[in-house]
C-alpha cells in the first residue's frame, strides 16, 4: 500500500451500508455513502420464517433446508453493495479497498469483489456500521499495523 493514495472504505452489515474515502493513508476518513444510490429494498418485506406445512394426521413442520426470505434479502442488498462499491472503486480511481463488515456479509463482499475482479486490501469480520469515521480510523490503523 502506498501511503498518498486514496483508499476506499466500505463498512456493511446484511441491512445497511456506508462507504468513505481515506485519500491519504491515515488521514481523516469522508463519508460518501451517497455514491452507492438507492439502496432501499426492491422486494417486498420478508419475514425470517421458513414457512411449514401441517398434515391433519398430527403435528408436524416441514420446513425447508434453504435461507429464509429474509436471508435471501440480505444476500440481495450485500451483493448491490458489492456491485456498486466495485464499480466505484474503478471509477474513482482508487488504490486500495478495504472492507469491514459482519462475518456473512464479509464473505458476500468478497465474492462480489472477486467477480468484479477487484483486490481487497484489508478486511476486518466485525460488525461496525454505527461506528464514527473517528473509530474507523483508529480501527484501520490497528489493521493495517497488524498486516
Amino acid at each position: 500500500m502506498e501511503l498518498a493514495g486514496p483508499s476506499l472504505i466500505v463498512v456493511a452489515d446484511g441491512r445497511q451500508a456506508r462507504l468513505f474515502e481515506e485519500h491519504r493513508r491515515g488521514g481523516p476518513l469522508t463519508d460518501v455513502t451517497t455514491l452507492l444510490g438507492d439502496l432501499s429494498p426492491h422486494r417486498p418485506e420478508a419475514s425470517g420464517s421458513r414457512g411449514g406445512a401441517h398434515d391433519r394426521l398430527g403435528p408436524a413442520s416441514h420446513t425447508g433446508d434453504g435461507p429464509t426470505p429474509q436471508d435471501r434479502r440480505e444476500a440481495d442488498f450485500v451483493g448491490l453493495v458489492g456491485v456498486r462499491a466495485a464499480e466505484i472503486m474503478r471509477r474513482g480511481g482508487y488504490q486500495d479497498l478495504i472492507l469491514i463488515a459482519a462475518p456473512r456479509a464479509l464473505g458476500q463482499l468478497r465474492q462480489a469483489m472477486a467477480h468484479a475482479r477487484v483486490t481487497v486490501a484489508e478486511t476486518e469480520a466485525h460488525d461496525r456500521v454505527s461506528e464514527t469515521p473517528a473509530s474507523l480510523r483508529t480501527r484501520l490503523r490497528e489493521l493495517r499495523l497488524g498486516a
